[in-house]
This record gives C-alpha cells, sequence and structure tokens, in this order.
C-alpha cells in the first residue's frame, strides 16, 4: 500500500508519526502494529473502504498471539526459559500476576522441578536444563541494573505445594519469595485468602514493559495448560492493566507482605 501510494519508507513515517525503522520493520514482520498505527497508515496511503475493514480485521486477529506447547517446547523445555531471559533483559518493568503458585523467576531448583512437570500436559524433555535456565533468570532479575519486577500472589499460591516437593522443600520455596521481596528490585504483595477482590483471578499473567527507545508495546503473556496467548492490543493490554490495578488495591502493602509471609513460615 505504500509502493501504490508512491511513497517512500522515510515519508510514509513522517505522516503517520512514527519512524522510518518501526516503517520498515512492520513490513518486514519485525514489529506488530497496533490498531491505531494501522489505521493511520491506511488514510496515509488512501486506502478504500473494503481494504480499511479487511485490513483491521487482520491487524486486530494479529494482536493475540496463541502457541500451542506442542510447538514451544519442541525440541527443549529450556528454550521458552531462555527466551524469557531475553525478553527480561530487554524490559523495563515486568508486572507478574500469580494467583495458584509461586512465579518462576522466585523459585528454588526442587521447588522449579516438581512446578515445571505439574505445569505441562505434554511428554517433557530436558527438566533440568529447565530448572537452571529458571534458577538464572531469577538470579538475573536479583541484579543491579535488571528491569523492575513487581509481584502479586494470593495466599493460595504461596500455600500450594506441587507434587514432588517435601513440606521442607515447600518451606526453602516460601523463604526464597520472603528473601526475594527483600531485594531492591523485587517487590512482592500477598492478597490473603479472605480478602474480597472486585476482579476475579482468573488466570496468571505477566505484563511486559520496554523502553520507550525501543518502541515496542507492552505485552501480556498468559500461560494456560495447553497454550500460551500473547496479547499487545491496546485494549487487551488496558484489560489486564486493569485488573493489575485492582489486584494491587487489594494487596498488602510491600512491607506487610513480607510481615504476612514471615508469619506463614512461622506456621
Amino acid at each position: 500500500m505504500r509502493l501504490r501510494a508512491g511513497l517512500s519508507g522515510e515519508q510514509l513515517a513522517e505522516r503517520i508519526g512514527t519512524s522510518q525503522s518501526r516503517v520498515s520493520r512492520t513490513e518486514t514482520a519485525r514489529y506488530r502494529a497496533d490498531l491505531d498505527m494501522v489505521r493511520r497508515w491506511l488514510d496515509a496511503t488512501g486506502a478504500d473502504e473494503g481494504t480499511n475493514a479487511r485490513l483491521l480485521d487482520l491487524a486486530d486477529d494479529a494482536l493475540v498471539e496463541v502457541a500451542t506447547y506442542r510447538s514451544i517446547f519442541r525440541g527443549s523445555l529450556a528454550a521458552e526459559q531462555q527466551a524469557r531471559i531475553r525478553q527480561d533483559a530487554a524490559a523495563a518493568g515486568l508486572r507478574h500476576f500469580q494467583p495458584f503458585m509461586i512465579p518462576g523467576p522466585l523459585h528454588t531448583a526442587t521447588y522449579a522441578r516438581a512446578a515445571l512437570h505439574a505445569a505441562r500436559v505434554a511428554d517433557e524433555t530436558d527438566i533440568e536444563e529447565a530448572v537452571a535456565a529458571r534458577l538464572q533468570r531469577g538470579a538475573q532479575l536479583r541484579r543491579a541494573g535488571a528491569p523492575s519486577y513487581h509481584v502479586i500472589l494470593t495466599e493460595l499460591a504461596l500455600r500450594w505445594r506441587p507434587t514432588g516437593a517435601t513440606p521442607d522443600d515447600h518451606v526453602e520455596a516460601v523463604d526464597a519469595v520472603l528473601a526475594a521481596a527483600r531485594s531492591r528490585s523485587i517487590t512482592v504483595q500477598v492478597i490473603p485468602a479472605n480478602t474480597p477482590t472486585q476482579r476475579a483471578p482468573m488466570c496468571a499473567f505477566l505484563i511486559t514493559d520496554f523502553p520507550a527507545r525501543l518502541s515496542e508495546p507492552t505485552i501480556v503473556q498468559v500461560e494456560l495448560p495447553a497454550v500460551e496467548m500473547t496479547f499487545s492490543g491496546v485494549e487487551d493490554v488496558r484489560a489486564f492493566e486493569s485488573v493489575w490495578d485492582q489486584m494491587v488495591a487489594a494487596a498488602l502493602s510491600p512491607q506487610e507482605s513480607t510481615t504476612f509471609i514471615a508469619g506463614l513460615l512461622r506456621q
């Protein structure tokens, strides 16, 4: 459409208020444009009504990416963990809501091994490599210069013990969460079991924000038993951010949360 309109990449970028680099990356499928950018692109290139409708539908569908675990884990469980490490390295901040289990970056080795077995429905390979990668990810999020990592988890998440983890292993895992909560780059908040919440804790999700210089949209990743879904559409992301804000409002403060976790350990 740009070529039909007789526009260079630089000219189109100027008309739609973006960079020539982003235009190029969109055209080569290295950047997933949001609906607002697609609308401006269509307007700038003089698209007719039928083309507008067709491309906006395609753009809307493209903002939700669904990958089956059969595809993700073909070859190695560790591949997914390494992908998360690379994503963390590029991020400005991470917001992680986990209602059912301790979040991966806060795992101990034993808990990670049991949780990886419990969270997947397909045959598993390379569990030990995946455990090592998960521990590596957690260590990197504790280092100086790491992106901010804000976790909200429920009391149920702290109390859940996967098969394969002994009671002592569970205590060790909760103690690791308490230690992480005292780290400078990590914020942990807990929602006690008897706390009323305006939003239902339906699923875990990770919101990743990128630095402005990367011109990358915020993404939300949701893990379900058979698939991982990635959302990058403005409206979809806004819906998750609304849930996040409600969970922040329901949670104990970071200081109260450390006291709560310490009390749980004493129990």
